[in-house]
Order: C-alpha cells, then structure tokens, then sequence
C-alpha cells in the first residue's frame, strides 16, 4: 500500500511538472531568398516554429478570443523574441525544396512565463476593451519606424487619445539608432532606453499592468467549490492538480475547508483563463472520483 501510494505521489509530481510546459507540433514554411544560405535558412523556419508555437498556445490562454490583426501582429513580434518561452524542441522533419524549406517541430512551450507575460503585455486586460492612452512620438520618424510603433499600439490594444493617461513618449536617444522611452502615470515615471523599439515598449508597459490593482481587476471573483472527499488529503492534493492547470485557470486560493463527519469539502478563490478548457478539466478529474463541484462567477452578483 505504502508502495502504491508513493508510486500515485510521484505520478502526481510529474504531472504537475509537465502542465507547466505544453508540447504542440507545429509546420512552418520558410521560402527561398537569394543570398540567404542553408543554414540561415534552417534558423529562419525554426524561428518561425517558435513563434507559431508560442502563438497557438497564447491563443488557448486568451480563449480564441484574440483578434485577427492582433494574432498577426503578435506572431511578427515573437518571430525575434519567443525564445523565453521556449523550453525545448525537438525536429521531427525538415525538407528542402526550390522555394525553400519545410520544417515540422515538436515545441514545449514554457506555459506559466507565457501566461505571465500575456497580463504584462496588457493582453488580458485588453481582451475585451482597449486600454486609453497619450502616445507622444518625434516627428523625424521614418516612414518604418512610425510603422513599427503602429504595430506595438495595436499589438498592446492601446487607443491612442488625446490627454488620456498614461503617457507613453518615444524620443531619440543621445547615441543614433537608441530610443530613450518615458512612460508615467499617477505621478511615477519609468524610463527605458534601448535600440529595440519592442523591447523599450515592453520593458514599460508591464509597469502599468502589472501595478496590483490592474492585477486584481484580471482576477475576476471565481470561486469553485468540491466536496465529496473522505479527508483533507484528498483536498491537498486536489490543490496541487489544480495549480498545475495553468493554462485554464490561474491566482488559484484554498480559503475553505469544510470537514463534515460525511466527507470532506473545500472552497477555491481564482480566475478563470479558459472557462472551458477548466469545466473539461474539472468533469473528467472530479466525478470518476465520486466527486462533485460547482463554478460560480461572484463578479456576476
């Protein structure tokens, strides 16, 4: 018995370890350039995979629910930045032909950096309504660079008006091809300076969405609540699973546990990512195991 139980514990770690990561396979084509060798080319398709990796996985977290020009928008930028969401990949094919090359992965996708950076990015908060701001930018921009701060306002789901806060201003650095960026709201100010326009933008703005009342306003007021365990350890462990369901549910809380000469029952805090991904998760976990829950949006009352 001692056996078996310690076998179901490491089952369970294991479990838990691995919902931190997904692996998704994904196909990317990258076409033939002149001058651009074998092997630079074999780095642009494997780039391209990550991005489409990251991508497919972003879009699970935000429900489907992320709008056309964005998921464009999103998947150019991670095209260069998605390696900090990547923990391993593995080549299942590639094919060479004239117009270029074919490649298919196996990508592991690093979900909790994903999804925490996702509400730094302001795409939670954005999800539904656009965030109001001042974007103030010099006016010897090129015709490329003006584009490319477009493209981040709308990738951010900013809405640019006039006087609104906060204030973002772009300037030029001292040295050229530097942006010095100022973001300021409620009387504090962030500076970043940087010869990445993304990067300066999304060094700053998780300062604004990651300020604790933004975060509690992403939380929601969700509340689930199990009972039918015959002891708390059944609870305890149930709460290590759920945690490990990161990309449905997130900011999970036990605040409650009822224990009844019945059963056991317990009451969780948390916000919801992907109400259905969770309710699949929560039928095929719960009821196998005699069981029962209820999900409530208290935000709703």
């Amino acid at each position: 018995m001692r056996r078996l139980l310690f076998v179901f514990s490491v089952a369970c770690c294991l479990l838990t370890a691995w919902s931190a990561a997904f692996a998704g396979q994904v196909q990317v084509f990258e076409p033939a350039a002149e001058g651009v060798s074998q092997p630079e080319l074999r780095e642009k398709a494997r780039s391209q995979g990550f991005a489409q990796a990251v991508l497919d996985e972003a879009d699970v977290m935000l429900s489907g629910k992320l709008s056309k020009e964005r998921a464009v928008l999103f998947r150019e930028y991670l095209t260069g930045h998605a390696e900090p969401f990547i923990q391993g990949y593995k080549v299942v094919s590639f094919q060479d032909f004239s117009e270029g090359l074919s490649l298919t992965m196996d990508v592991r996708v690093d979900r909790r950096t994903l999804r925490n950076s996702l509400g730094s990015m302001g795409f939670f908060a954005t999800l539904s309504h656009p965030q109001s701001a001042t974007v103030v930018w010099p006016g010897d921009l090129t015709d490329e660079e003006l584009l490319a701060l477009h493209h981040l306002i709308s990738l951010t789901g900013i809405a640019p008006a006039e006087g609104a806060s906060p204030v973002f201003t772009l300037e030029r650095g001292d040295e050229k091809g530097i942006y010095r960026c100022r973001l300021s709201y409620d009387g504090e100010e962030w500076l970043a300076v940087n010869g990445d326009m993304a990067q300066a933008w999304f060094t700053l703005w998780p300062r604004f969405f990651n300020r604790p009342v933004a975060k509690a306003a992403r939380a929601g007021g969700e509340s689930l609540t199990v009972s039918g365990w015959f002891s708390a350890d059944g609870v305890l462990e149930f709460d290590r699973v759920l945690h490990g369901w990161d990309a449905a549910v997130q900011n999970a809380q036990l605040v409650e546990m009822d224990m009844q000469p019945s059963g056991a029952g317990a009451t969780w805090t948390l916000s919801v990512v992907n109400r259905k991904r969770l309710e699949t998760q929560l039928n095929a976990f719960l009821p196998q195991r005699g069981l029962s829950f209820h999900l409530t949006d208290e935000s709703r009352d």
